[in-house]
């Protein structure tokens, strides 16, 4: 491979990385807001993704200091 095809490639890495970073943090971001009663469903339910917020953001922590770490798996 060479310097371009290498240089290409960990470019599209990061891009895909960045997005699904973003997009899990915009989830559990939701899931935190739709929890504080933004809504009018029942208070079982916004528990329920006050719980899957508040997971989602622990996992973040937990895999990004992982990744720092140990560094990326593959």
């Amino acid at each position: 491979m060479t310097n371009l095809e290498v240089f290409l490639l960990i470019v599209i890495l990061l891009i895909v990385i960045g997005g699904g970073v973003i997009l899990y943090l915009a989830l559990a971001g939701l899931a935190i807001i739709y929890s504080m009663g933004a809504n009018e469903n029942p208070k079982g339910r916004r528990i329920f993704f006050g719980v899957l917020g508040v997971v989602m953001i622990i996992a973040f922590v937990c895999a990004s200091i992982y990744f720092h770490k140990y560094g990326w798996p593959l």
